[in-house]
């Protein structure tokens, strides 16, 4: 006992006390998992919860995907960034592994849960702090997409984060596409500052001025360099209100719902930037049917939608939710009939706009997920993300992210995201279908290859778990990468004790 006051101290006081001079001389043998999770219940009376109690078990399956459902030796739910910083301390003097979750919408296995680990939510970092004279928001990273847009909406503002309500803050180091993403580009890029919790559990701010550095490599570094408490958010002024809702195709209408895609991509998203729409085919294996299903919003007060736009409803449809109203409306809509703790798996690629790739390689999925009707539950997606030079030029006018896209800044050639996903039931079927789901993947990157249509970015928010995303950034921003790595946790905290999520690649691996 008296070494575990001993290291109960020295968590407690870890902000005042360490170094990166001293870190070194101050790793002791790792504790067990149980004495982590007994050194934070005496450090954090109430704010622990052991395995099998009531919140550990809401708080291990409160996720998207059940593919995130682990099985941690105890939650620890902080309410301050000073308990994050703290607690930190503690991890890292007892050498203690932990995950950090937030909106917990990743289907990467471990991204934000562990087994046998501290599992943090960061769900009580949720205030908001909106400065009209600053045009911005400071945001907890426990909040939900729903929070800011409610926080938002009154003062006739909104900010470049996610469009689904139950969303987190996670996109804001990963990249992060909004409803003005045509006009303000990525999410990272319009994040002003981080407040972060270091290795040494010294809490620091990152933005333009302070730790620079920093601020850069969290700008598509995901979790790889502290625990981010609090984002401030760069907000932009809307009319009070936006045109949007949901259009819904039959099968008959995807040729032309494909030809609207490429048409958004190269011309209405280009001419004009008020112009959104995240363009989805799905199949349901249960009934054998597809459909195209698409979020369509014109970032104005209008009752219809402009003429440019106008496509999207000439073509056939059968049903249509357009109208005027709130963004948090808006939000909400969209997230509904996207249920919770579905097994899901994602995957995602990069190529030039090409109308031919695009319904070559939806005619390509859907056939193949014909093939696996026979897995119960199973639903697949596959959506077509535009990141037009307009985009890209927003972005890096306003700070220099890792993404590694700033060569496309002058080619005048969109890009498009192709996201493929699966929905099923049961865990049981993973082992065969998931294989064969990266094999066809990968074909359809091999398909684009040869048509020299491909594109080696990969979006981290939308990865699979063994996709190289932030090696896709390219050597340079790598070498970037581990140089800060270097400077803020040169004992690879966040690599070690931090296994989940999309990693920094291990050198010589890429």
């Amino acid at each position: 006992m008296a070494r575990c006051r001993a290291l109960l101290q020295l968590g407690a006081t870890a902000a005042a006390l360490w170094s990166y001079s001293v870190l070194p001389l101050l790793m002791v043998t790792a504790a067990p998992t149980p004495e982590c999770c007994a050194l934070l219940a005496q450090a954090f009376p109430g704010d622990v919860s052991p395995r099998g109690t009531d919140v550990w078990t809401f708080e291990n399956e409160d996720f998207w995907s059940a593919t995130e459902i682990r099985n941690p030796s105890c939650v620890f739910l902080p309410d301050s960034t000073e308990k994050v910083a703290q607690a930190v301390g503690l991890f890292v003097a007892n050498e203690c592994r932990f995950s950090i979750k937030g909106g917990g919408h990743s289907a990467i296995p471990q991204a934000a849960n562990i087994d046998d680990g501290v599992l943090m939510p960061m769900k009580l970092l949720n205030t908001t702090e909106v400065d009209l004279e600053a045009g911005s928001i400071r945001a907890g990273m426990g909040l939900l997409m729903r929070d800011i847009y409610q926080a938002l909406d009154p003062h006739n503002l909104t900010a470049m984060i996610g469009r689904y309500e139950k969303v987190g803050m996670g996109l804001t180091v990963g990249a992060g596409i909004s409803y003005f993403f045509n006009r303000e580009g990525f999410a990272v890029d319009n994040v002003l500052n981080y407040e972060v919790v270091l290795a040494n559990g010294s809490i620091v701010n990152a933005n333009q001025t302070s730790h620079p550095d920093l601020f850069r490599a969290l700008k598509g570094g995901n979790n790889n360099f502290g625990v981010v408490t609090h984002a401030t958010l760069r907000t932009v002024e809307t009319e009070g209100a936006v045109y949007g809702g949901v259009v819904y195709y039959p099968e008959s209408s995807i040729p032309q719902v494909t030809d609207q895609i490429y048409d958004y991509h190269t011309r209405q998203a280009v001419e004009d930037t008020l112009t959104h729409v995240l363009p989805q085919y799905g199949y349901n294996g249960t009934s054998n049917e597809s459909i195209a299903f698409c979020p369509v919003i014109y970032n104005r007060a209008v009752d219809e939608l402009p003429e440019i736009m106008r496509g999207w409803v000439d073509t056939p449809y059968t049903q249509s939710t357009l109208k005027k109203r709130p963004y948090a409306d808006l939000a909400f809509e969209l997230h509904d009939g996207f249920p919770d703790r579905q097994v899901q798996e994602q995957r995602v690629f990069t190529v030039y706009a090409d109308a031919d790739l695009y319904r070559d390689v939806w005619a390509a999925y859907h056939s193949w997920l014909q093939q696996w009707q026979h897995i119960p539950g199973l639903y697949g997606l596959h959506v077509v993300m535009p990141i037009t030079q307009n985009s890209l030029v927003a972005s890096y006018s306003k700070s220099s992210n890792v993404l590694g896209l700033n060569d496309n800044l002058t080619n005048n050639q969109t890009l498009g995201v192709l996201y493929f996903g699966l929905t099923m039931d049961s865990m049981d079927d993973t082992a065969e279908i998931l294989p064969a789901h990266a094999e066809f993947v990968q074909s359809m990157i091999d398909l684009a290859k040869s048509r020299n249509l491909w594109h080696p970015y990969i979006m981290l928010t939308y990865s699979g778990w063994d996709q190289p995303a932030i090696a896709s950034y390219g050597p340079e921003n790598v070498a970037f990468l581990y140089e800060v790595q270097a400077a803020y946790d040169p004992t690879h905290v966040f690599q070690r004790l931090v296994p989940g999520g999309q990693k920094l690649p291990e050198p010589g691996s890429w």
